[in-house]
């Protein structure tokens, strides 16, 4: 008996691949060559400004509850750590394997606007911005 190796690779697209080939087909029709580096910084983009959304908000959860174990110096460190980090993950993610998968369940995947994804980039952003001015 020979050996027979299976490999099966379930992938579930989350919200992110949605938007990464949502704004892939966006720009492609315009920009063809430019549409994979679009496509990664908008969604490095979201994922950073959802990181500081969060951030903010514990900072200013801990500033209320008069905790000071992170410091604004240390916390800005931090925020730009993980945003290369976010990068880089999707620098690698979004390149190879992974985004030949993506495009071949794309058919199945919602297709999102361009309005729509502007307006989700505004309000991630808005968002972090209303937290931070709070008390």
């Amino acid at each position: 008996m020979s050996n027979h190796r299976f490999f099966l690779y379930f992938h579930t697209m989350n919200l992110f691949d949605q938007f990464y080939i949502s704004v892939y087909q966006i720009v492609k029709k315009h920009k063809p060559k430019l549409a994979a580096k679009v496509a990664r910084f908008y969604v490095s983009l979201i994922q950073i400004g959802l990181f500081l959304l969060l951030g903010v908000f514990f900072m200013k959860f801990c500033e209320q509850m008069k905790l000071t174990f992170l410091t604004p110096p240390n916390a800005w460190l931090l925020f730009v750590g993980i945003s290369l980090f976010i990068v880089f993950k999707n620098w690698m993610g979004y390149n190879g394997k992974k985004c030949s998968i993506l495009f071949s369940t794309s058919k199945r995947a919602s297709q999102h606007s361009f309005f729509a994804l502007l307006i989700f980039q505004f309000l991630v952003y808005g968002l972090t911005f209303v937290v931070s001015k709070a008390l």
